[in-house]
């Protein structure tokens, strides 16, 4: 679960730099821009489709890649809980 958590601090945490509300500059930013594009990697190819639409560089604006990221990473979390739940009844 905590695992999760961070993955998704992470994605939100950029999104807020594309957004401009955070601060980019300094390592903290380039932390948050480097291991956010590894969590968004399983779904760059989702993203691309919009990719026009929005910017994809970090700071410049809303990154549709970030969004499906979370929507899938929380998607994944939700099926992995529920299955740890049946365990739990068993």
């Amino acid at each position: 679960m905590l695992a999760f958590a961070v993955i998704q601090l992470v994605l939100v945490a950029r999104i807020l730099l594309d957004l401009g509300v955070v601060p980019g500059g300094g390592r903290l930013g380039d932390l948050i821009v480097t291991y956010s594009d590894i969590l968004a990697a399983p779904v760059q190819r989702a993203g691309s489709i919009f990719g026009g639409l929005f910017a994809t560089g970090a700071g410049t604006g809303l990154n549709v890649k970030m969004l499906v990221a979370l929507v899938g990473w929380s998607v994944v979390e939700g099926l992995i809980m529920r299955v740890v739940k049946k365990f739990d009844e068993v």
